[in-house]
């Protein structure tokens, strides 16, 4: 009797290390994954096919690459921008990846990475339309901003007293439809996402005005909650993007995508000018 209790003692002993050790292994595991909220709907940048349900585009590239480099494994979460923000408040994503600016606001919430894009915007209006022709011309007149982008913080900045009609949509999936049939002017947006959503839909008929002024340049860089685990992810994710822009890799990358390298740009020089870089 002794000898059975002994065993049963010795075998429920077994299993509890033994669950602890695998629930141990598990959780080691985890924190070799980084967890990327992404929309997943914002060409060339991040892409999800529907059908294949592969995933595309520059930043989704970035990431593999970021990835490779520092031995941890990239897991996408597909998710609208303003909900990709929520899963970072509460620690379920650890960044998101859409172009993501660095604004005012959202620099009182997170900790930023070095910026690894710069793109300056415009106004994106009808083909036909000869009526706006720069910021100044939209007194008055309607723009599409899409939920949750930081555009809004921007076109608020420039508009203070409300002078310009906005007209929020859900996603920026639509804007470039409304303004090429006229249910709205304008929409401020970078330059290679006109050049990409032209590419994709001929039929639509939209133009850039005023190219030699964009209305802001947008530095984009990724957010890492206030945390440990984020500010130890902010590090190695800094480091590594350090390491692709020394050794020629970024630089590949944005030249695969955009034919330039980004870094290269007027943009870049002069906001490491700023920086006192």
């Amino acid at each position: 009797m002794k000898k059975a209790l002994l065993s049963a003692l010795i075998l429920g002993l077994g299993f509890v290390v033994c669950t602890a050790a695998v629930a141990a292994a598990a959780e080691k595991d985890a924190e070799r994954v980084i967890r990327v909220a992404t929309p997943g709907t914002y060409a060339p940048f991040t892409m999800y096919d529907e059908l294949t349900q592969e995933w595309s585009g520059f930043e989704i590239e970035l990431w593999r690459l970021i990835g490779e480099k520092a031995g941890y494994e990239i897991e996408f979460v597909r998710l609208d921008l303003p909900a990709t923000f929520a899963e970072l408040d509460l620690n379920r994503v650890d960044t998101v990846a859409k172009q993501i600016s660095i604004t005012p606001a959202r620099q009182q919430k997170y900790n930023f990475t070095q910026p690894f894009f710069f793109s300056p915007y415009y106004i994106i209006v009808a083909e036909d339309n000869n009526e706006i022709k720069s910021w100044k011309d939209m007194e008055g007149r309607s723009i599409a901003l899409a939920e949750g982008s930081a555009m809004n913080e921007f076109i608020a900045a420039l508009d203070p007293e409300n002078k310009v009609k906005k007209s929020v949509y859900e996603s920026d999936k639509l804007v470039f439809q409304e303004v090429s049939v006229g249910r709205v002017d304008a929409y401020p947006g970078p330059y290679v996402e006109l050049l990409d959503v032209l590419k994709r839909n001929s039929s639509l008929k939209l133009k850039a005005v005023d190219m030699e002024n964009p209305i802001y340049v947008e530095v984009n860089a990724y957010p890492f909650a206030r945390t440990d685990r984020g500010r130890a992810l902010l590090k190695l994710t800094d480091g590594i993007l350090t390491q692709m822009i020394e050794d020629g890799s970024y630089a590949e990358l944005c030249e695969k995508w955009f034919g330039m390298n980004v870094m290269d740009s007027r943009y870049a020089k002069e906001y490491r000018e700023k920086q006192g870089k």
